[in-house]
């Protein structure tokens, strides 16, 4: 069966939108093993929550070439059948995507936090999300009796103890107030921590894009009513598949980009600082020149202090802050101090050696 209806549209929104996400999951796992040292909890749960994701795509891409997105009518009934049945396989995995992609922005959260009630706080949206996500999925299939009867029209149904539509509603709708909630907590909880002001509007700001992910939740839930009023369920269905791939990704990408401001400044930062910054020696191994600081780097002392051997004084050493000495035999500079994040007054001043003597500071 040929591709039709909304189901190329739904392929090529789904299969972006995984690599963006797949892209911002990877800078940001780069980011915390090599930059930042250390990789936690929320980036191995946006991790799974990617290869649900991925499942996700696979499984719609399939359902697609098999008539998703199109009309019943349109498609033969054994198409139909694979289509639907592959289509609620797929409903399994994005339902679990969702939740623990929540979970991850809750538990980024909890790395900065301190007070009780702020965790306390996050752990009842986890627990209620994920509770939510969990019972969605299995009411995919658990919704009636026998569950062949789901996908194929030839079985008649015994009983329906679940209405899908309602679990799908109320799971919709939660996790939407999640990403409003997600997206307003960070300015009252974060603002008055002990923390640099530049971080604290990187963190709020990124989050509250959340707002763009509870919208595309609410779109997704208005849209759920039509499930119970229409056999054209391959359909129906298509729009609600691409606003929940959004949903995911914008949470996936808001979580992101706070973690990646190391490696925004890795890469831009270097190329807006220049050499001017540093004033140059005369050449000799006599004078030491201390100029302006670059900021430290993680690798550097906590006071940024540093020695470095006179190489015509023996067994003699000069505490430099903020230095850059000429090396005749490696013909390089060499600076201490570099890449501070602390505010640092700016001095220029020479320390001249005569006499093969070092002076006592």
């Amino acid at each position: 069966m040929p591709l039709g209806g909304k189901g190329p549209e739904t392929i090529a929104v789904l299969s972006v939108e995984l690599v963006l996400a797949a892209a911002f999951i990877a800078m940001r796992f780069y980011t915390r093993k090599v930059m930042k040292g250390g990789v936690g909890s929320d980036d191995y749960l946006l991790m799974i929550t990617w290869i649900f994701q991925a499942l996700f795509v696979a499984l719609m891409t399939v359902s697609s070439v098999y008539g998703f997105g199109q009309h019943t009518t349109d498609i033969s009934a054994e198409d139909v059948r694979k289509a639907t049945k592959i289509e609620l396989i797929g409903q399994l995995f994005v339902s679990l995507a969702m939740g623990l992609s929540k979970t991850s922005v809750a538990m980024f959260l909890m790395r900065i936090i301190v007070a009780v009630w702020h965790k306390a706080v996050l752990w009842f949206w986890i627990i209620t999300m994920m509770a939510w996500s969990i019972l969605l999925g299995i009411s995919c299939f658990a919704q009636c009796t026998p569950v062949e009867a789901l996908w194929d029209a030839r079985i008649k149904i015994q009983s329906c103890a679940i209405n899908l539509t309602t679990i799908a509603f109320i799971m919709c709708s939660w996790s939407a107030a999640m990403d409003f909630f997600l997206a307003a907590f960070p300015w009252v909880v974060l603002w008055n921590l002990n923390m640099q002001k530049r971080e604290k509007i990187t963190i709020c700001v990124s989050l509250s894009l959340g707002v763009l992910a509870g919208i595309c939740g609410v779109i997704r839930t208005s849209g759920l009513a039509v499930l119970s009023q229409t056999a054209d369920y391959l359909y129906a269905t298509a729009d609600s598949v691409m606003w929940t791939s959004s949903e995911l990704t914008i949470t996936i990408i808001c979580v992101s980009i706070p973690v990646l401001r190391p490696l925004w400044i890795g890469i831009f930062g270097g190329i807006m600082s220049s050499d001017r910054y540093y004033k140059q020696s005369d050449g000799t191994n006599e004078i030491i020149t201390i100029g302006r600081i670059r900021k430290a780097k993680k690798t550097d002392t906590e006071l940024g202090l540093d020695t470095i051997p006179r190489p015509d004084v023996k067994d003699t050493q000069t505490t430099a802050i903020g230095t850059t000495r000429h090396d005749s035999c490696t013909d390089s500079d060499q600076s201490i101090l570099r890449d501070s994040q602390a505010i640092q007054r700016i001095q220029e001043f020479t320390i001249a050696y005569e006499d093969g003597k070092a002076p006592r500071l």
